[in-house]
Formats: C-alpha cells, structure tokens, sequence
C-alpha cells in the first residue's frame, strides 16, 4: 500500500482537565474517502481541526506527505491550507450572502481571481452540482438538501486536494442523507480528491468509504475497509455497530450490509 497522505502518530489533546484524544494513530490515504465514526463528542471533530490545522496537538506528530505539519514555515503552512476544503455540519451557509456570494467567498478572500474568473469557476461547480439558476436566491429560501449542495459547491470551488465533511447529513432526512452521500462519492470520484468524513450515520455512510477508522474514548480502536469493520470481533466495535444504537431494536449488524 502506499504511504498515507495524512498520518496521525500518538497525537493527544486535552482541553483542561478533558482528555480528548489518547495517542492516535491513524492513516488517511490519497484518493480515498476515509470516514471516522464514534460516538457523539467523542473527539470526532477536535480530529478534523488537527488534520487542517486549526488546531494543534499537546504532544504526538501529524505528517502530510511525509513532512511534519507544524514544523513547516508559515508560508509552508499556508501554501498547505489551500490545499483543504471543510464542509461544516450545518453547511455553515451565510443568511446575508446570496447562494452564489456564498460560494464565491473563498476565492474572493484568498485567491486573486478577477470577478470574471470567479464567476467562471462559480458557474462550473453550480452547473457540475445541479444548482444553476438559483444564483440570487438566499440560503433561507432552500431546502436542506439544496443547501448541503451549496456547501458542496463552496468547498469545491477551490479545487482542494483534500475536502474534509463534519456531519455532512445533520438534520436530514434518510432520502436526502442517501442523496448526500452519493454526491459526496460522485463528486469524490469525477474530481479525484481525498476525503475525510465524520459520520455516525452507519451503516449507509460505509458505502462511499474505502476507509473506516473508529474513535473511542479518544483512541482509534479500528482502522481499515468497512468489510473489515464488519467482522470485526472487539466487543467496543460490534456494540457501537449494533443496530440498537440507531435503529432501535438489537439485531444483528450483518443483516444491514
């Protein structure tokens, strides 16, 4: 296998007296969508602030390609956040803005585009999305399906090289979660990026992933394919993976794959 793009060697994190990740160990590899799945405030999204580097960890090593990320020169640094884009759990979409200065906002504020390369490339992502034509419209007046594909939108303008989803189905319904993962894995595969997904939508959010890590008490206790993580025999795994804990009742998990 190739050497992981992102690598996560005994990185801990406390804030006070909370302990919210206990030497983690994870790889993240280019060109595949890798999911990270635990239980709610379990550290899920402290874990996607290390990667892009918002913040940073109290002891252990973060390497992108190879390289330390907060041993690099600023400007390293910032060459390096460029390459991200973060989808927020609530699309983070702003009321004021229209759907397409929404989307246009992380090229205003960090590239040096003219205001026709802008609506080039904002036209292109609409168009490649499904959303065109609802340009001036504002966030209040969609659904929340609409809005996740504005989000979408935003956070590919950019070309990152690495899109990162927290919660990316918040608050929706099964039918629009479902449409939500299939266009994260669509667009994944047409533009080729590497994704890391936060979910506790299991099992549906295993079918777009090639990667699945599991956190626990601020510990990966599993990494690898969602084939994997179905047969997997830590008690900690299979009591997470059962149905009871998000269908209700207490079947067995391999009915659902």
């Amino acid at each position: 296998m190739d050497k992981p793009l992102i690598l996560f060697e005994n990185v801990c994190k406390s804030f006070g007296e909370n302990q919210v990740l206990k030497r983690v160990n994870l790889s993240i590899y280019r060109g595949e969508i890798t999911t990270v799945i635990g239980k709610s405030g379990g550290g899920k999204s402290v874990l996607l602030k290390h990667i892009i580097g918002l913040v940073k960890p109290d002891s252990g090593t973060i390497y992108f390609d190879g390289k330390t990320l907060f041993a690099r020169k600023r400007s390293e640094q910032k060459a390096l956040r460029e390459k991200f884009s973060y989808m927020f759990q609530d699309s983070a979409l702003f009321d004021s803005m229209t759907v397409y200065d929404n989307i246009a906002l992380p090229l205003r504020e960090g590239t040096k585009l003219t205001a026709k390369q802008i609506r080039e490339k904002v036209g292109n992502r609409m168009e490649q999305l499904d959303i065109a034509g609802i340009d001036g419209k504002y966030p209040g007046q969609l659904s929340g399906g609409m809005k996740k594909r504005v989000a979408l939108a935003r956070a590919l303008v950019t070309d990152p090289e690495i899109v990162l989803f927290d919660e990316p189905t918040t608050g929706l319904d099964p039918i629009r979660k479902q449409s939500v993962h299939r266009m994260i894995s669509d667009y994944q595969k047409r533009f080729g990026f590497t994704g890391v997904v936060v979910s506790h939508e299991i099992p549906d959010v295993f079918s777009i992933s090639q990667r699945v890590a599991m956190l626990s008490d601020g510990e990966i206790i599993f990494e690898g394919t969602p084939q994997e993580i179905e047969k997997e025999t830590d008690p900690r795994v299979k009591d997470f993976l059962r149905p009871m804990d998000w269908q209700g009742n207490g079947s067995d998990v391999n009915g659902y794959y």
